[in-house]
């Protein structure tokens, strides 16, 4: 109850809250992902206790990793690297956790506690600090990929709060081909492509380097640890899916379609197809497009086909190409 003057009342401070960030909008498998979380050193005075925990859960699509280099974690590791610091100035946080805690039971899952430091800090509070650390895309990332990280907080240690999850999305892309006769329109075995990004196309044709993949029958992920760059159609569909070509695991961009070997009795593609892939521009990240030679194909799906019979010559050639 006040009077008929004015008074201000200032809170004590306002519920603790934090953001998480991705340094990439889309990825490729085999890239290596920068995660930020961003928060503020809580007002803790006169509480006897204070809880103040970051609770991350990548999807399974990703791997947490130790570095930017993509470091692995040993084999039965129960911390992950991080590095707290803080936004602003010289101020020092060399007192905080350099690792967080893997759950016993999913590798997925991480837990920092920084409760005593942020205890410790309170010449800080207010202030705003950073997280980061690192995941690696593995080869079961999809176009919904996407993982969350909560603050838990509270005085009391048996009645914490936890925040909404702040969610980072970093969606990678299928390339589905649908190989073709040209008259049957009946699907193609056997014809066998590589695919460049556009920088590595734009080098010299001696110099350029594909895109690696691994798989069969069909099915291809991009890894950049194989030695394979051509993926070859399949003479049925992948599943239940209308072609009979998929290779999982591409950012957003443009990129080269060269057909290297068409299926015996066929004629080869005499020029690259150009597949651009862009990122959904509203919220759901299934919105996003693919193009063939700069027409968008609306089942996400490129259709080549094959003929047989003769090329014609170039100006000046001799005959027909059989």
């Amino acid at each position: 109850t006040v009077d008929e003057t004015t008074n201000t009342v200032n809170l004590k401070t306002e519920a603790p809250s934090i953001t998480k960030t991705a340094d990439k909008e889309t990825v490729s498998i085999g890239q290596v992902v920068k995660y930020t979380v961003t928060g503020s050193i809580p007002d803790t005075t006169g509480y006897a206790e204070y809880v103040y925990k970051i609770h991350d859960e990548l999807s399974t699509g990703l791997d947490f990793v130790n570095d930017a280099a993509g470091t692995a974690l040993e084999e039965g590791a129960t911390t992950v690297t991080v590095a707290v610091a803080f936004g602003e100035g010289s101020t020092d946080a060399s007192t905080a956790p350099t690792t967080a805690t893997l759950d016993s039971t999913n590798k997925k899952k991480m837990s920092l506690n920084l409760s005593e430091w942020v205890r410790a800090n309170q010449t800080n509070k207010g202030k705003e600090f950073t997280v980061t650390y690192y995941a690696k895309v593995n080869d079961k990332a999809v176009v919904a990929e996407k993982n969350s990280a909560k603050l838990e907080y509270g005085n009391d240690p048996d009645n914490t709060t936890e925040t909404t999850p702040s969610e980072a999305k970093t969606p990678t892309y299928p390339l589905n081909i649908k190989k073709t006769d040209h008259k049957t329109s009946g699907l193609l075995a056997g014809a066998k492509f590589s695919l460049y990004t556009e920088t590595e196309y734009n080098k010299d044709a001696d110099t350029r380097q594909a895109i690696k993949v691994t798989g069969t029958n069909g099915n291809y992920v991009v890894d950049p640890t194989s030695e394979n760059t051509v993926f070859e159609s399949a003479a049925t569909k992948i599943g239940e899916n209308e072609y009979n070509l998929h290779v999982n695991g591409l950012a957003e961009g443009t990129y080269y379609l060269v057909e290297t070997k068409a299926p015996d009795g066929y004629n080869k593609l005499t020029a690259p197809v150009v597949i651009k892939i862009t990122k959904s521009t509203d919220t759901d990240v299934n919105n996003w497009t693919i193009s063939k030679d700069g027409t968008v194909e609306t089942d996400k799906i490129i259709d080549i086909e094959n003929s047989t019979g003769s090329i014609l010559p170039s100006t000046g050639g001799r005959g027909a190409i059989a």
